[in-house]
């Protein structure tokens, strides 16, 4: 049986924490906030901005709409694992979450992006050698001009105690 989204996340930050203590984990929240669902992954950021410990080695940044301007960003912090959280079209039932590694995210649609989140991370795994993985939303609607849907406020709600947890037993940077 295929492990959760959040056994996923779990197990990853595991291997890298037990190889690598000093390691930080680098989240980024990518969307459009006037696209409705699309704004999923950045509510996650600015959600965790505000409750994750910042001596902790798990770094929320806000992509926007071009995550790819976080590049130099990501490269500095130097991680060991890089996930991007967006909303995309998985063919799920809205509130769905996939954690998919950036290279095996065929068939996985997100939206409004110049450059697919799987090139992206394939391109820090290369430059940075860390891991990359898109962890998706699928969202209930994306159109211009309406609010987050409940169900994926929900997921977004879900999501951020998942990392919160993870938060807890997560390594304290390096002084």
């Amino acid at each position: 049986m295929p492990l959760s989204w959040n056994e996923q996340i779990k197990q990853s930050l595991w291997k890298l924490w037990n190889s690598f203590p000093e390691a930080p984990v680098v989240l980024i929240g990518v969307g459009n906030p006037l696209m409705g669902d699309d704004a999923a992954g950045l509510l996650v950021i600015q959600k965790l901005k505000t409750s994750l410990p910042a001596a902790k080695l798990i770094i929320p940044v806000d992509g926007g709409p071009a995550p790819e301007n976080c590049s130099g960003l990501i490269r500095r912090l130097k991680p060991g694992l890089v996930f991007f959280i967006d909303a995309g079209d998985m063919g799920e039932i809205p509130g769905t979450v996939g954690v998919f590694a950036a290279n095996k995210a065929d068939g996985v649609t997100a939206f409004g992006h110049s450059l697919p989140l799987s090139v992206l991370g394939q391109y820090l795994e290369a430059e940075v050698g860390c891991h990359s993985f898109l962890q998706i939303i699928q969202p209930e609607y994306i159109d211009f001009d309406l609010p987050v849907s409940q169900t994926i406020l929900a997921t977004v709600d879900e999501i951020c105690d998942a990392w919160m947890e993870a938060a807890a037993f997560a390594p304290k940077r390096p002084e």
